[in-house]
């Protein structure tokens, strides 16, 4: 584990053995794949039906898709030193001169909180069934979203904690709707949220092990590769376009 600092105490580290350097990456990178791929059917179904809860999904995919982007951009800062001897790392090392790469690891492990934090705070929204109308709820909401991000840089552990009771509620309240409507679809959808809450139980406790961190990575992806199924499925059905 690398540890660093930057003012105000915000703390920049990577989790996992040596040899997982950049393969986490790599499988935050597919990550990434199958939240645009998730992205792009969310959409899709709510441009065919008008249904409201597909683009919430979609916004919701869309921000774990910039923080995972976001989190790689931070690990590589420190894995690849000798990416600012490029011309290109060269040229944005000029413009920040001040940055180091704890500092962008720093940065960007915020970055990734926050739109981690928000991406499960809209999908909790949407299984909870309140919509943008409910402004007050969404406001208190996305301030919790702030202060939980805040939080969370103090120790990484209070951002998983968090991530985990969000997973809790939503996997909660997706099982209480699969009994309700038992359909295939839905099934795939409690497996796949019951998946990354157990990922996030896995990322609370890296700090005692690196190898914790490997297998928390790969859970966390399995759970989003599942998440991807439903949709597909949806979309292989080509839901009715809405008559106005």
């Amino acid at each position: 584990m690398v540890f660093g600092t930057i003012p105000y105490g915000i703390p920049s580290y990577l989790f996992g053995p040596k040899w997982f350097y950049g393969f986490d990456s790599i499988i935050d990178l597919i990550a990434i794949i199958v939240s645009v791929l998730l992205v792009y059917y969310s959409y899709k179904c709510f441009k065919l039906t008008k249904e409201n809860k597909y683009l919430y999904f979609s916004t919701a995919f869309l921000s774990l898709t910039i923080a995972f982007i976001a989190k790689i951009m931070g690990t590589l800062a420190i894995y690849k030193p000798s990416i600012t001897r490029s011309a290109l790392g060269s040229s944005i090392h000029q413009t920040f001169t001040s940055l180091t790469p704890y500092n962008i690891n720093a940065i960007a492990l915020i970055i990734h909180f926050f739109f981690m934090l928000l991406g499960f705070m809209i999908l909790f929204l949407i299984i909870s069934r309140l919509t943008w109308k409910n402004q007050r709820v969404i406001a208190l909401l996305v301030y919790f979203v702030f202060l939980a991000t805040w939080i969370s840089v103090v120790h990484y552990q209070l951002f998983y904690v968090t991530s985990f009771v969000l997973l809790l509620l939503i996997t909660y309240s997706y099982y209480n709707n699969y009994r309700e409507i038992k359909t295939e679809k839905a099934r795939f959808v409690v497996i796949a949220f019951g998946i990354l809450l157990v990922s996030q139980v896995f990322f609370v406790f890296v700090i005692y092990s690196r190898s914790i961190y490997v297998l928390a990575e790969l859970i966390q992806l399995l759970g989003f590769v599942y998440l991807l199924i439903p949709f597909i499925l949806i979309f292989k059905k080509k839901p009715k376009r809405h008559v106005k």
